[in-house]
């Protein structure tokens, strides 16, 4: 994991304009810096390192082709770089035990054909100084990050948004279309806008060629989910059974490959159960992190688990969170979850003082074998006949111990609403919403599921979780979007996945084959903090300061009377879900930051 920055400027001197916003990205790559200047001073390149594969400084970055014809800057890892390596010996001399160099090569030899050969999570910029053009990549599903910007004097690209801004150096402009987008959807990271007006984030499973002769930008598409599903509609359950084991078995596995130390990011759920029990072979000391709030504790159940490992319990306050809010608003440079992100910061911290830079965790895992609730609830709704509806309904009522009820699409995870959309002003609302919707599949349960994997759900995720954890230096991986295990997963017929034994069973039965069943066959736990009881109590007098305030009233980003009376009526008891009171505390935090 490294942070990588490039900028072009038409007026020269471009080592000289960029290479100061090289210490913006120190934290995502403090044990190595450098750069690269190329077409006669127009072009820059940079990159900053953490090392994890080859601690050597030769693998240090830009790193150059022998021919000299391709300069690689490159954030990521490359799960399959051993196999990819060796397929590649009989063109290559190799100077690294890299990965990156295995991109270079691979690059230099099969060209934008490479990227279907690779197996891991990335984004990288690769300049052709023969063509005079560099191409901008990122992977799949938009694991690791890359933002633009442009102008009429030329463009920067970075890791992370800071260094953008500081390089235009003049006031932010915010996207009201992403504000409305956040307020009225709850949607956010789900396309290429940002939430700033001139600032853009390459989307998953992209590349962008840019011709710096002609400087032309052209945007293309590499990768589509929909495209690379395997079929498995005639194919018998227990082969299906048999090939998720071994995919699940070898996405974690590859995924604890490091010159350094692992460890894991732990709930009690199934999803990090099965992280454990597939990692506790291949790892001697198995750290395990875990975030815990009273009366939210999940420790019961991580404690079932824990015993292959050593467990690094993270317990949470009020007053701890509260001291990690303005730095994780500066941190993450857009609005963000919720307390559960700003808690991850003493994960790491732990993390880092136990010398364990990689950590995996269990994202994805609901959105490819279909573990929501609502997924179940979708699921009843869309039967064919009364029949089959009657019998869907017992097997959702046999697991779930509620009757089946329909939920709003943007409703959360536990079915609760925590939008407020009449409070947004007119002045918001005159601007457009920014919607992604996928009708791929012929079943409505699969495309919510799509919707999430892609746009909804997993990228802010993703983007949350890669911003706190380079704050520390460490690095996250996430298994379960290993793309041959997804490709597979959205191939399994729905039937077989979500039945009498929940949602996702067969990634359920598979670890009941590891772990208790009791840890197999739970159901899912939802609410992860107790920040609907803070904004009530502890938080009161601070929510009421932020949200009240002159300066987000002045803002007319909501309408202040009636967001009192929202707000009146969450103190009075309507208080399930606290988002859209995050939502309104976070963007004038963010404001302050970033536009004030």
């Amino acid at each position: 994991m490294c942070g990588i920055l490039a900028g072009f400027t038409t007026k020269g001197r471009a080592a000289q304009r960029f290479s100061p916003l090289i210490k913006k990205l120190e934290h995502r790559g403090p044990d190595a810096k450098d750069g690269f200047s190329g077409f006669n001073d127009n072009l820059f390149l940079a990159h900053t390192r953490l090392k994890i594969l080859d601690l050597s400084d030769h693998a240090n970055q830009p790193l150059k082709s022998p021919c000299g014809r391709y300069t690689l800057i490159y954030n990521g890892e490359i799960y399959n770089y051993i196999e990819l390596r060796n397929k590649l010996s009989k063109y290559w001399e190799w100077k690294t035990n890299s990965d990156t160099e295995v991109i270079l090569a691979a690059w230099t030899i099969w060209g934008a054909n490479s990227l279907h050969q690779l197996n891991g999570m990335f984004a990288f910029a690769i300049f052709d100084s023969r063509l005079k053009k560099i191409t901008l990549v990122r992977d799949r599903f938009g694991i690791k990050p890359l933002y633009y910007s442009k102008n009429a004097d030329g463009w920067i690209i970075a890791s992370e948004i800071q260094p953008i801004l500081s390089f235009y150096n003049q006031r932010n402009e915010a996207n009201k279309s992403a504000i409305r987008t956040y307020l009225e959807k709850g949607l956010y990271d789900h396309s290429k806008n940002t939430f700033f007006s001139n600032v853009y984030s390459l989307e998953p499973g992209s590349l962008i060629n840019i011709d710096l002769v002609k400087s032309t930008w052209e945007f293309g598409k590499w990768y589509n989910l929909v495209s690379n599903i395997t079929d498995l509609s005639s194919v018998d359950i227990e082969d299906i059974e048999y090939e998720a084991e071994n995919l699940i078995n070898n996405a974690i596995k590859s995924h604890l490959i490091a010159d350094v130390d692992v460890g894991l990011n732990v709930s009690g759920g199934v999803d990090s159960s099965m992280l454990v029990e597939v990692a506790k072979s291949e790892i001697n000391v198995l750290h395990l992190f875990n975030q815990d709030y009273e009366n939210y504790s999940e420790l019961n159940w991580v404690n079932k688990i824990a015993a292959a490992g050593k467990l690094h319990v993270i317990s949470l306050d009020h007053q701890k969170i509260k001291e990690w809010i303005d730095s994780t608003v500066q941190v993450q440079a857009e609005p963000f979850g919720g307390v559960t992100v700003c808690g991850y910061n003493e994960l790491y911290r732990r993390a880092e003082e136990n010398n364990i830079t990689v950590l995996l965790d269990g994202n994805g895992v609901d959105e490819i074998f279909l573990g929501y609730k609502k997924y179940h609830d979708l699921y009843v709704q869309s039967a064919n006949n009364k029949m089959e509806s009657v019998s869907r309904a017992v097997d959702f009522q046999t697991f779930w111990g509620t009757k089946p009820a329909p939920t709003k699409k943007e409703s959360s995870i536990d079915g609760t609403w925590g939008l407020r959309e009449n409070v947004i002003s007119k002045k918001i609302l005159d601007s457009e919403l920014i919607i992604n919707k996928i009708s791929d599949f012929d079943d409505p349960v699969r495309n919510v599921a799509a919707e999430d994997l892609l746009y909804n759900k997993i990228p802010r995720g993703l983007r949350f979780n890669d911003r706190v954890s380079m704050a520390h230096s460490r690095e996250l991986r996430v298994p379960f979007l290993d793309h041959n295990l997804v490709e597979f997963a959205f191939g399994i017929p729905i039937n077989k996945l979500i039945n009498h034994q929940g949602t996702k069973s067969i990634f359920r039965k598979i670890l009941s084959k590891k772990a208790p069943k009791s840890i197999a066959y739970a159901t899912k736990r939802s609410v992860q903090s107790p920040q609907r009881e803070w904004f009530s109590s502890h938080w009161k007098k601070m929510l009421e300061s932020i949200v009240f305030s002159e300066s987000f009233i002045d803002r007319n980003w909501v309408d202040t009377d009636k967001a009192r009376i929202a707000y009146q009526d969450y103190l009075s008891g309507n208080n399930s879900n606290s988002f859209f009171l995050w939502q309104w505390f976070n963007l004038e935090l963010w404001a302050r930051e970033y536009l004030d």
